[in-house]
Order: structure tokens, then C-alpha cells, then sequence
């Protein structure tokens, strides 16, 4: 998921690109089948920042990137703090 996006009646995250596909054959929410439209997608901003900063972290880590281990601890355990808080 790079582009997520809650849909308004069922408050659902789901990704940009599988929504706006669902819609070309249906537009209705796949969750609750309430009418949905495109323009009503609301970008979920915060979540999108958290998988940016995880696909930053994970390149770095991957190319070998000069970063000590306390400091990727930090991040990691940063980031499990936000997801049980959500």
C-alpha cells in the first residue's frame, strides 16, 4: 500500500489504486455497499507518512546505510508505539 485512502461510510484504509479499480465496475463501498465515488475517497495522510518513513527506513537498512543500532531501535520502537496507540 503506497496511496491509502479511507472510504467515508465504512472508514475503511484501503490502497488508492484497488479502490479506483473496484469503481470502474462499481460504485459502491466493497464494504458496506453504500454509493462511492472517487472525488469521495479521503486521503489518509498519516498513514501514507508512516509507509514513506518505513520504505525510507527499510532502503537505507538494505543498503547497508550508516546508521547505529540504537537509532534503529528508536525508530522501530517508535513506530510500534504509534500503531498500538491507533
Amino acid at each position: 500500500m503506497k496511496d491509502p485512502v479511507l472510504l467515508p461510510s465504512s472508514r475503511i484504509t484501503v490502497d488508492r489504486p484497488v479502490i479506483q479499480r473496484h469503481l470502474l465496475s462499481d460504485n459502491t463501498d466493497p464494504f458496506n455497499r453504500s454509493q462511492l465515488t472517487v472525488d469521495m475517497l479521503i486521503p489518509n495522510v498519516e498513514l501514507k507518512a508512516r509507509i514513506e518513513e518505513f520504505i525510507r527506513f527499510q532502503e537505507l537498512k538494505r543498503r547497508g546505510g550508516d546508521f547505529g543500532m540504537q537509532s534503529a531501535k528508536a525508530a522501530i520502537q517508535t513506530t510500534q508505539e504509534e500503531m498500538l496507540i491507533d
